[in-house]
């Protein structure tokens, strides 16, 4: 095993398929270029070391590894790799995503994590990373997992423990993120969405076969490489999002103000919603910031 190694995988966000994806419908996920890196290295105690710019260092004993706190992804891989490790660990991790934003920041250090404790990306690293996540949190697709592992724009699926089915597609416009200042954490989101489908389980079915049309219908049409013809497929699943009641007043201030804006093919929340983020596609309005396309997932960087 190297005695250093370095590793980043991008953040993400999705394009359509929120909420529904969870449920098995498909789903567009873009990698951005906005990394979570790891850097390991490998010691000869037993002792698991972590620093990062997001919570205090931590010191532990190998043998005493639990996933919890602000660091529960990252010694949820570690305890996936316990029985492998022969001495210990000093972590790092430097992050250009803004963890209170989303954009898939707990997948990439996941998958980071993961890819720099096995020295390879494989489809099982996609399981082992979902498998970690669900634990966690309760609920996930995995579809930021796939674009922080594999990087551009893929057309994703699951249905429940299932494999995941996921095919690159054409590259987007300019992708624009407007982010209205809170973000009600995902699980808690995805918890309020399972209730509501508990207490009225036609009528979320309902709004999520809907989801699932317009998801289809959008990919066909990126497929094909016609992002200019998603505008309306955009509009109706941010309508859906609203009747699930996911969406807000500033979230859907930020829909209208990039709808009004020239040359924006479309815009919808992107995410679980309640606060986080809105997505434009084309013209980047007022306040939006443009963000790159990943075109690499995990990347292997050289130490010196």
């Amino acid at each position: 095993m190297h005695k250093h190694i370095t590793v980043s995988a991008p953040g993400s966000t999705l394009v359509t398929g929120e909420h529904a994806v969870i449920y098995g419908a498909p789903a567009v996920v873009a990698a951005i270029e906005q990394r979570a890196t790891v850097h390991l290295r490998f010691t000869d105690d037993k002792t698991v070391g972590i620093t990062s710019q997001i919570a205090p260092a931590l010191k532990m004993p190998l043998e005493d590894v639990v996933a919890e706190g602000p660091y529960r992804f990252v010694l949820a891989c570690v305890m996936a790799y316990q029985d492998q490790l022969s001495g210990g660990l000093e972590i790092d991790i430097r992050s250009e995503i803004n963890h209170t934003l989303g954009l898939g920041s707990s997948a990439a250090v996941t998958v980071a994590m993961l890819a720099a404790l096995s020295g390879a990306v494989s489809q099982d690293l996609h399981s082992q990373a979902l498998k970690i996540i669900r634990h966690l949190q309760g609920r996930g697709s995995g579809a930021d997992v796939a674009a922080s592992l594999f990087g551009g724009v893929l057309s994703y699926q699951i249905e429940g423990d299932g494999p995941a089915q996921m095919r690159p597609l054409p590259h987007p416009p300019q992708i624009s993120l407007f982010n209205v200042g809170y973000k009600t954490p995902t699980p808690e989101v995805l918890a309020l969405v399972a209730a509501t489908r508990e207490k009225d389980p036609e009528g979320v079915d309902k709004i999520f076969k809907e989801m699932t049309d317009v998801s289809e219908q959008t990919i066909d049409l990126i497929s094909r490489d016609e992002w200019t013809g998603v505008g309306p497929h955009l509009a109706a699943y941010q309508d859906l999002m609203r009747r699930l009641g996911v969406s807000d007043d500033a979230l859907e201030a930020a829909v209208v103000r990039a709808e009004r804006t020239r040359d924006v093919i479309g815009a919808k929340i992107s995410g679980s919603g309640l606060g986080d983020c809105v997505l434009a596609l084309g013209a980047v309005p007022e306040e939006f910031q443009p963000v790159d396309l990943a075109h690499e997932g995990v990347v292997f960087h050289e130490n010196t």
